[in-house]
């Protein structure tokens, strides 16, 4: 199916869209399950059960937030998650969709959940940053919710709503999407199985050279 391209925006997600880092992100749970003694869970199992406010799912888990901060626990989260960078790259589509969209005279953004500080180092470090007219994380590392980001976006590039394309890999990205009022495309091989995204009702693609294609250039 081809789609007539005729918006002016692209907003990504980063983790698990652009940034091929699902793996590592299980990684970094199951160490601190492993220390609290929890069972631990595999990349299928992630992407299964993975939500925002993440929070819910450290509680699905197990963990008791009546004994332990939650801040404290996200803390150790990145800290495990730093120490995996060298395992962490890029789909390998990722960069040839992203010129492909600079060459078509797009703007594109990301709204993300990871913290900002983390974020900006991940897109200097893979030499992202001349694709991002803006850049947008949270002020901390909870892996909350980040529909308030999208609405911050429209503010700054000041359109239509029906001009931005927002292209994730999770359910949120579809609930972030609708209520900013962007059109949304989901990618199946990141944060969510295809099963999850399909429930939303949106388009899914294995991949974002498939949804590239499938956009009409």
């Amino acid at each position: 199916m081809v789609i007539n391209m005729s918006f002016k925006h692209i907003v990504w997600d980063w983790n698990g869209t652009l940034l091929n880092d699902a793996e590592a992100c299980t990684k970094s749970i199951n160490l601190i399950l492993e220390k609290r003694n929890l069972k631990t869970i595999t990349v299928e199992d992630y992407r299964a059960q993975i939500q925002f406010p993440v929070i819910k799912m450290y509680e699905d888990s197990g963990f008791d937030f009546s004994a332990e901060s939650f801040d404290d626990l996200s803390e150790e989260y990145i800290e495990n998650y730093l120490n995996l960078f060298d395992d962490i790259a890029l789909h390998e589509d990722a960069l040839d969709v992203l010129q492909g969209f600079k060459k078509q005279g797009l703007k594109q953004h990301i709204v993300s959940a990871s913290g900002i500080d983390i974020l900006r180092r991940q897109v200097e470090l893979y030499n992202l940053n001349e694709f991002f007219t803006h850049i947008l994380g949270q002020e901390n590392n909870r892996g909350d919710s980040k529909v308030h980001l999208a609405h911050e976006l429209l503010k700054y590039i000041d359109c239509n709503p029906k001009d931005v394309l927002f292209i994730g890999d999770t359910p949120h990205d579809y609930e972030v999407a609708s209520k900013a009022g962007f059109d949304c495309r989901l990618v199946s091989n990141g944060h969510s199985s295809k099963e999850r995204l399909e429930e939303t009702g949106a388009l899914v693609y294995s991949n974002l050279n498939e949804l590239y294609k499938d956009i009409g250039f």
